[in-house]
């Protein structure tokens, strides 16, 4: 699961212009390289959450560690093992 969320990640930044390498997608930054604005990062929660079947808590996004790609997918694989 964590694989297919880093590419559905992937796949919305893509649509939104922003290129990232297979390599680089994990430790990828969207908050630090300004990817996203406020309201891309809550379109990216809903579209995981719908595509998913998760409800993403507002804390999750609070963490600074969760604007990388590969923490943020780890995150909602432990909440999505958590219930």
């Amino acid at each position: 699961m964590k694989q297919a969320l880093i590419q559905s990640v992937q796949q919305f930044l893509l649509e939104r212009g922003v290129f990232v390498e297979d390599a680089d997608i994990a430790e990828y930054d969207f908050v630090a390289a300004g990817a996203l604005d406020s309201f891309e990062i809550l379109s990216l929660i809903m579209s995981l959450e719908t595509e998913y079947g998760l409800a993403v808590p507002p804390e999750l996004m609070v963490d600074s560690e969760n604007a990388k790609v590969g923490n943020l997918a780890t995150a909602l694989v432990k909440l999505n093992d958590s219930n």
